[in-house]
């Protein structure tokens, strides 16, 4: 006796898939032959055969989505034969009745959307009550895949006869925007219900399964807010007041941290700039509110980033002044913070890294916010007793980015000495860390070649970047790689060459301050160092020489 083979899951679907679509074709070439000999009772008797196979629970959500999309392709042959007939005088309204008395609960409501939309169609003083019976109707389905698939056929169906502003119809059509969205919310909320309970489903050691089969059905509930971005008569006023409010209180009442990540962005990618510049307040304090597994990070990240992207778009009408756009996010951003007392260290530096783009994308002129969201770093660093952040740290790379962001967007050093909190954030790095970020303060510098005029600007910059200058506490007991300080130190080196004054008495001062400096450098940087000053300092000897000599052969003229 041979053993029998058994099947992997994979083919095992496979197998199920291919019956079940073989049974479709079957029964819908059935359907067809019917319609086309006008037995249109045998022909729905041979639909509804063939609407029973999505009945099924064998199939896993990728399979029972090639068997729907199969029976919706047959499903559309039946709706243009039902609306030339209706076109010919035949009376929907009792077919409607008929169908209802379908023997199984998802054929019956595959008929009678398929059906209803044709009645519609034929009957448009109908349409009001025809598309709340049918949203209501399919709550007899409450089995998670079936239940979704349904009322996502329900939302294909009726995407074109949804009341909306500007469409082209007669008077006796019913309805209007409102019952639109009252229909798209309610169809919304129950396939969001619907989603969210297939995580209970089945035993806890497939949880990890089922969670990738729910991603794999995200799509179908985000089709829903698809579907109202796409209405002509949503303005900004009934968003504020009505569509947004209701997926709100959907998104934070479902409290499942799958749904409400994915649903809030896609919230920000459906709907216009323009909307979310109006509704910025409510959508944040519902972030404040979301599950603590959601990551919000990302999802005020994609919000702040699409509106600096709006600011910043040459063809758009900007940012409106009545809008506080900054002021906003920071008191937002930083309630979610405070709410949040788990979020990694690394994921606040990131909220606090797309604040600081969009206060330079969209308030270029005001380097009092960029210095505001440096405030708010140091303070969030007090508050969890950060001190040295290790170099190969995610709160390292974060804070690097952070910091960098000033020195690339303003090119001039001079510019980044006016945010007060750029240095205290500075020295929260290691060793490392400070040393490559001083050559990179410098090499700016050095790249736009800006001139320090100032003792002060001067003492400040040498300050910043001290690490290269004089040996460090907590630098390493073992010698430097000597090809890596002797980049270092040439870097300082050319720093000097910008120190420059026209007024050599304040030339003096500069050089003198930077010679304090860096006399405490020790004797390995000196050699890189004192070059370049003294001939910094020889120049200026020449310079006041000539300028003695200037004024003496202008007074030897004027008193001869």
């Amino acid at each position: 006796m041979t053993p029998t083979t058994q099947q992997s899951p994979q083919d095992e679907q496979e197998k199920l898939l291919d019956e079940a679509v073989q049974a479709v074709k079957v029964q819908s070439f059935q359907m067809k032959r019917c319609l086309d000999k006008n037995k249109l009772m045998d022909a729905l008797k041979h639909a509804s055969n063939m609407l029973g196979e999505l009945r099924t629970s064998m199939l896993s959500p990728k399979s029972y989505y090639e068997l729907y999309m199969a029976i919706s392709d047959e499903l559309h042959y039946l709706e243009v034969y039902l609306t030339d007939e209706f076109a010919k005088g035949r009376k929907v309204a009792d077919l409607y009745e008929l169908v209802q008395y379908a023997g199984n609960i998802i054929p019956r409501l595959y008929l009678l959307i398929t059906v209803g939309v044709v009645y519609v169609r034929s009957f448009p003083q109908s349409r009001k009550d025809i598309l709340k019976d049918l949203v209501e109707m399919c709550r007899g389905v409450q089995h998670p895949l079936r239940g979704l698939f349904l009322r996502n056929y329900l939302l294909q169906c009726t995407r074109n006869i949804l009341p909306d502003d500007g469409e082209q119809g007669t008077e006796e059509m019913t309805g209007d925007i409102n019952d639109s969205i009252d229909f798209v919310l309610l169809n919304f909320a129950e396939m969001n219900k619907l989603w969210v309970r297939m995580q209970h489903q089945g035993h806890s050691r497939d949880r990890e399964k089922r969670e990738k089969e729910r991603q794999e059905l995200r799509i179908l509930v985000g089709t829903n807010l698809v579907r109202l971005s796409q209405l002509e008569g949503v303005n900004v006023d009934k968003y504020k007041q009505i569509v947004l409010s209701g997926v709100l209180e959907q998104v934070v009442n479902c409290r499942d941290s799958l749904a409400q990540e994915y649903l809030m962005e896609c919230i920000i990618q459906v709907f216009p700039d323009e909307f979310h510049l109006q509704t910025l307040n409510p959508f944040l304090r519902s972030c404040a509110e979301l599950h603590q597994h959601v990551n919000v990070k990302n999802i005020i990240i994609a919000l702040i980033d699409r509106l600096a992207l709006f600011a910043h778009r040459e063809d758009g009408p900007g940012i409106p002044s009545e809008i506080k756009l900054f002021d906003i996010f920071s008191q937002q951003v930083a309630t979610v913070i405070q709410s949040r007392q788990d979020m990694p260290s690394e994921d606040v530096v990131s909220l606090q890294v797309s604040l600081i783009n969009l206060a330079i994308k969209c308030y270029p002129d005001r380097v009092d916010y960029v210095d505001k969201v440096l405030e708010s770093t140091v303070e969030i660093f007090n508050k969890l007793n950060l001190e040295h952040i290790a170099t190969s740290s995610a709160v390292s790379k974060e804070l690097t980015r952070l910091l960098k962001i000033p020195v690339d967007t303003y090119n001039n050093i001079l510019t980044v000495l006016q945010l007060k909190h750029f240095p205290p954030l500075f020295e929260y790095f290691d060793y490392e860390s400070r040393k490559s970020m001083s050559c990179y303060v410098l090499s700016n510098t050095l790249d736009y070649n800006t001139t320090i005029l100032e003792q002060e600007q001067v003492d400040a910059i040498l300050s910043l970047v001290s690490t290269l200058i004089q040996d460090q506490p907590d630098q390493p007991a073992d010698d430097p790689d000597p090809e890596d300080f002797a980049e270092e130190q040439s870097l300082v080196g050319r720093f000097i060459h910008l120190l420059h004054s026209e007024d050599p008495d304040q030339q003096y001062l500069i050089l003198n301050t930077a010679r304090k400096h860096f006399g405490a450098g020790g004797n390995l940087r000196i050699r890189y160092t004192l070059p370049p000053l003294v001939f910094a300092a020889y120049q200026l000897m020449i310079n006041k020489i000539t300028l003695k000599v200037s004024h003496f052969v202008f007074l030897f003229y004027c008193t001869n």
